[in-house]
């Protein structure tokens, strides 16, 4: 495989440095400190506990997966703001990113759970629960019930049952309703869900990212383009072939994201989908093949692959048709263009050759 402009370190590796485990571990100390800290009405809601800790890092997990897994478009944080950073990271450093995601959430959350017990230890935490729309204590009990089915077995103190919702109810014009000696009595609840919501899917999920991390890391491998070795050290490249895009308008031509035409478009949909579509493509046996892109993209390591891919299939030549626009830079975008090219022995397709 040729090579990619990426962040990190060798063949696009991403690389977290040292301190940032420790500061996760960090953070999610100080966010058990500052989530326990009292509020006026001396009562620490439930179910914002259980919102901070466990609701929203299962969503949060979720989401990641989703947009990790879901096309192939730049990650939404290079189009924040309109800052537009031309990376485009492929499917391997997809799942890489999400792996170490995973990871830092997970150093957090153990963060979390060791000042939760800390605090446990040496405070005495009041816990209560209170509702504007709810008046009676059923409804939160069946929502305890169906949040606690994948401890049930395992932890049954750590189930909430109906006389401690009654008992720990807390009405803001009524403080002194509510009774203080169960107050104490949520903590199994929380620590359940903190591990069950928050460590336990950032584990799995960690796990499945590096599984496909190096299922994609191997695929590659094996689609890679590796070059003769030769004895001098300073081996020439191979020259960069030149063409006129008017010897090759009767080529089948393809689009790599780019969708402004009517030929057939790759790259913004799954690499399965991808590879079905150039294998359909390529059932005609076509001798030339001409590859569309945008100049203010990057060079891929998929679009590599794809090339590869028709080589082996029998197409004798291949071009690379790079379309600029105002957004283009011919010192940046079109010298990234033109290696890539070289590298992969693609003809160099224009109307000014």
């Amino acid at each position: 495989m040729g090579s990619t402009h990426t962040i990190g370190g060798p063949e696009g590796r991403l690389f977290l440095p040292w301190w940032s485990w420790p500061l996760a571990a960090l953070a999610g100390v100080l966010v058990a400190a500052g989530s326990l800290s009292y509020a006026p009405s001396g009562r620490l809601n439930v179910l914002w506990l259980w919102l901070l800790w466990a609701g929203l890092p299962l969503l949060g997990a979720l989401a990641s997966l989703a947009v990790s897994t879901a096309g192939r478009s730049r990650p939404w944080l290079f189009h924040w703001r309109g800052w537009r950073l031309h990376w485009y990271p492929s499917r391997a450093q997809r799942w890489q990113m999400l792996y170490y995601l995973q990871l830092l959430w997970l150093v957090a959350g153990v963060g979390l759970l060791l000042g939760f017990s800390i605090l446990l230890l040496f405070s005495d935490l009041a816990f209560g629960w209170s509702s504007t729309l709810l008046n009676s204590e059923t409804p939160p009990v069946v929502l305890f019930e169906w949040l606690s089915m994948p401890w049930r077995d395992l932890w049954p103190a750590a189930v909430p049952e109906a006389t401690l919702l009654e008992a720990t109810r807390y009405v803001r014009i009524a403080p002194s309703s509510g009774g203080v000696e169960r107050a104490g009595d949520w903590w199994p609840f929380l620590m359940a869900s903190l591990v069950f919501y928050n460590l336990i899917p950032r584990a799995l999920l960690a796990a499945f990212s590096l599984l496909w991390w190096r299922r994609w890391e191997r695929r590659r491998g094996q689609t890679r383009v590796r070059a003769p070795e030769l004895s001098s050290a300073s081996a020439p490249s191979p020259s960069l072939r030149r063409g006129r895009s008017d010897d090759w308008k009767s080529v089948l031509a393809l689009n790599w994201e780019l969708r402004d035409t009517k030929a057939p478009v790759l790259g913004v949909s799954p690499w399965d989908e991808d590879e079905q579509m150039l294998t359909r493509l390529l059932g005609s046996h076509p001798e030339r093949l001409l590859w569309r892109v945008p100049a203010n993209r990057s060079p891929v390591e998929e679009l590599a692959d794809l090339v590869q891919r028709a080589r082996m299939s029998g197409v004798r030549e291949q071009g690379l048709w790079v379309l600029a626009d105002s957004r283009t830079r011919p010192e940046r975008h079109l010298a990234s263009w033109r290696h890539f090219a070289q590298a992969h022995e693609l003809t160099w397709v224009s109307d000014n050759e």
